[in-house]
């Protein structure tokens, strides 16, 4: 896992990866912000800084 700087939180933290089917998210384990999230397969973007519910 790559470690990252969080724009919301401010921290440098662990990027947690969940994978749902096809779609592939990067979160923010303290506060929730989503790194990126996209569909395997598809080449783009689904969802991209917004924050979700943990």
């Amino acid at each position: 896992m790559a470690r990252r700087n969080c724009p919301s939180c401010k921290q440098n933290v662990e990027e947690k990866l969940v994978k749902e089917g096809n779609v592939v998210t990067k979160s923010c384990p303290n506060c929730g912000y989503v790194f990126i999230s996209y569909e395997k397969g598809k080449g783009y973007l689904i969802i991209s800084g917004k924050r979700t519910q943990s």
